[in-house]
């Protein structure tokens, strides 16, 4: 009676044990499937199987190990979101399970930017690539590659993947992932049009497998276009459409980049309570995901509106903060730059084109073989018409080159890319010829740099160009196309503004000087300031004789500088002068 009750038992004990193994089985696979379309109920199934994993059989404990890695990930906890991913890469689990771990690897190399061992593990993935059997698998291996490259910067790349997924994959999961990356590669690039219909297409499959994080990278990336082509309305319109379904993911580096494109159009459109309200709540975040380059906007941001506030201590504090992050970005801009890696990564496509290629040869070969005579003549015949073709245009490119050369010498500084003095002196007497002959107002505007020599003698030629360049650079940015712009000599710059009055020209001159003052000079990897001292005249005060016209331009630039420099001054026609012109008035002879 015993033995039987026993025996019962075992069999109760059997069947228990099954059913729990098959729940286990069934709590993983779902969690698998939603883990990025409903990430809450993902944490809640793996939470509840953490606290049962000693139940678990052995390739049960390696999956869930995997959707742990997945879960560390989403949370921002990266070290050990590595360090379980490289866990399962040397263990016993199946091959599968070891190729999703090392895209999930890729991934965390990606989002911290350490692209050394991003590649590795890139180029360990599509080595592997061949061997994998299981469509969706391979698929998610090229949606990490045209990921990792997008994060890279290598847009043409992250394309060439994406469109191959695209080309494969059904209305699920991964043609959503891919339409994402090619949306995030094309508005990188300057590529996207809002109007493009691969937007729409991509929300729409998004949107269909419940893909709710990568809609919320679709439409950061759509206000990117547009406050890009400054529709900054339409940009804060979509941001706050959007803003509470996005932050309800909790994935706070999306959370975050949502918060610095809204402070930066409301900054665009001079709502500075609004900008500095989504500057302060996008550094709230301390998630190693959150972005770095939103972080380097949100305190950019508030550097300038405290300064606005004239609160310059905070301003400063901003500004510190800044200019640390903004050289740790410059840091992990270069390291991108890999080009060995690059290269071995473009090998190993060449080298599959280059055997498939090969593979057509020999197939082609025998019928070479019946027309060989034919093809030797006709192939003698196309490379003569080629090189000769070939020489023409490269000799042709020769010249347009030399003459592009010569030209540029003639009429451009070679440093700043604005007119030398003799070409400005050749348009500007054409333009006053033309002004005088329309009865048109022509100003003109002089200024030098203040302090010029110091810069060079403090941190060397080399930073004193880069202040000339950058100089130049945001003078272009606000005048207008037809005006002539011309370096003279050293630090000395003339600008000529025809149908200009003199109103407008010191408008315009104090706009350049303000400019100038505010440019940031540690991106030159020296802290200096830069100011310059401006000098105005026209063509009523100083008659239409460029040589006058200089000179009392100059005149004025030189009474800045007496007067402390950086600072605009209009020239004022000497008394004597005026008195000279009243006596004329009065000579009827």
């Amino acid at each position: 009676m015993n033995k039987n009750i026993l025996t019962f038992f075992i069999i109760i004990s059997f069947f228990t044990t099954a059913n729990a193994s098959a729940d286990f089985d069934a709590k993983l696979s779902l969690a698998d499937s939603i883990r990025s379309s409903k990430p809450q109920e993902f944490s809640v199934i793996i939470k509840g199987l953490n606290q049962e994993k000693s139940k678990l059989s052995t390739a049960q404990y390696q999956h869930l190990k995997y959707l742990n890695t997945y879960s560390l990930m989403f949370q921002g906890k990266l070290d050990e979101a590595i360090y379980l991913a490289k866990e399962i890469i040397i263990s016993d689990a199946n091959e599968t399970l070891k190729f999703r771990a090392k895209i999930s690897l890729m991934n965390i190399f990606a989002n911290r930017q350490n692209w050394t061992e991003g590649l590795t593990n890139l180029s360990s993935l599509l080595k592997d690539l061949p061997s994998v059997k299981n469509e969706d698998f391979h698929q998610l291996a090229l949606v990490a590659a045209s990921m990792f490259y997008n994060q890279l910067g290598q847009y043409q790349l992250a394309l060439s993947y994406a469109k191959k997924i695209e080309a494969r994959a059904g209305q699920n999961r991964n043609q959503c992932l891919a339409k994402g990356f090619i949306v995030e590669a094309l508005s990188k690039s300057h590529q996207l049009s809002t109007n493009d219909p691969i937007i729409e297409q991509a929300i729409e499959v998004c949107r269909k497998n419940n893909e709710i994080l990568m809609v919320s990278f679709i439409n950061s990336h759509i206000v990117r276009t547009y406050i890009y082509n400054e529709q900054f309305i339409k940009a804060i319109e979509l941001l706050n459409a959007t803003l509470q379904s996005t932050v309800n993911i909790n994935f706070s580096r999306i959370t975050a980049e949502y918060y610095s494109l809204l402070a930066n159009a409301y900054w665009q459109t001079n709502e500075l309570a609004k900008a500095q309200y989504f500057a302060l709540k996008t550094l709230e975040s301390k998630n190693q995901l959150s972005s770095r380059k939103a972080k380097i906007l949100a305190n950019h941001l508030l550097y300038k509106i405290y300064k606005h506030q004239n609160n310059l201590e905070l301003a400063l504090s901003y500004f510190e903060v800044y200019s640390e992050l903004g050289k740790e970005h410059l840091k992990g801009e270069k390291a991108k730059h890999f080009a060995f890696q690059l290269a071995e990564h473009q090998n190993i496509e060449q080298e599959s084109k280059i055997k498939l290629l090969n593979e057509k040869n020999s197939l082609l070969l025998s019928d070479q073989a019946l027309s060989k005579a034919k093809v030797v003549n006709i192939q003698l015949m196309i490379s003569i018409l080629m090189v000769t073709l070939a020489l023409l245009v490269l000799w042709g490119a020769r010249l347009l080159k030399a003459h592009k050369r010569v030209r540029e010498l003639a009429e451009y500084d070679p440093l700043t890319g604005i007119y030398n003095r003799g070409h400005f002196t050749h348009v500007t007497n054409s333009a006053l010829k033309y002004c005088k002959n329309a009865q048109q107002d022509l100003s003109v505007i002089m200024f030098d740099l203040d302090h010029f020599k110091k810069v060079n003698d403090s941190f060397g030629h080399a930073c004193g160009d880069w202040a000339l360049k950058e100089t130049i650079k945001v003078c272009q940015r606000i005048g207008r196309k037809n005006d002539i712009f011309a370096r003279l000599g050293g630090e000395e710059f003339c600008l000529v503004l025809t149908c200009c009055t003199i109103d407008v020209a010191m408008l315009r001159a104090e706009a350049c000087r303000a400019a100038i003052e505010e440019i940031i000079t540690e991106e030159s990897g020296n802290d200096f300031s830069i100011t310059a001292s401006f000098g105005v005249t026209d063509i009523k005060r100083s008659g239409f004789t460029l040589d006058k016209l200089l000179a009392d331009a100059d005149m004025a630039a030189y009474a800045s500088k007496n007067a402390g420099r950086n600072r605009v001054t209009l020239f004022e026609v000497p008394y004597t002068a005026k008195a000279n012109k009243l006596d004329d008035s009065w000579n009827y002879n």
